[in-house]
């Protein structure tokens, strides 16, 4: 787990970097925000370390759709889409915070196994530089799980943090 949270803090440390050194093109804070990301999932006593594709908006105190698609970095085919409301919030020029929650889905192949579950998920991001071209966003995300079958017991807590830019 520590090796993974010192490559997460590596991964953050270079994103601050770029985004401190990419000039503001364009003045204009609104829009959506195409994000790559890196991060971990823990869940109960296991963690894996994980990557994503997120789309979300930065336009302050508008609500809108944030989708995102993470997937496990394992030899199976493991990821958890949701799809949230969220409402931008700014808090200082070029900042926001963005609290979201909405439905969750966790979807596993490979390794001799597969299922799926339906469920729930809550979360909040820190979105700096909204107005740049390049954006850094950090998230954290719970989730949880239940189907027909059975409870998935306990939440599954998720850290990312990654670049983002305008499409």
């Amino acid at each position: 787990m520590k090796y993974h949270l010192n490559r997460v803090r590596t991964l953050l440390a270079v994103a601050c970097g770029l985004v401190s050194a990419c000039p503001a093109l364009a003045a204009e804070p609104n829009g959506r925000r195409m994000y790559l990301e890196a991060g971990q999932l823990v869940f109960v006593d296991e963690s894996m370390p994980t990557g994503e594709l997120r789309w979300g908006s930065v336009t302050p105190l508008e609500p809108g759709f944030d989708f995102a698609l993470p997937f496990a970095l394992e030899p199976a085919l493991i990821t958890m889409p949701d799809l949230d409301l969220a409402l931008p919030i700014p808090f200082a020029p070029g900042a926001r915070v963005v609290p979201r929650a909405g439905v969750s889905a966790l979807l596993v192949y490979g390794g001799g196994i597969g299922g799926y579950a339906l469920g729930w998920n809550a979360g909040a991001a820190l979105v700096l530089n909204a107005q740049g071209p390049l954006v850094l966003r950090v998230d954290y995300t719970v989730r949880g799980y239940g189907n027909s079958d059975a409870d998935i017991n306990g939440f599954m807590h998720a850290v990312s943090a990654g670049l983002g830019w305008r499409y």
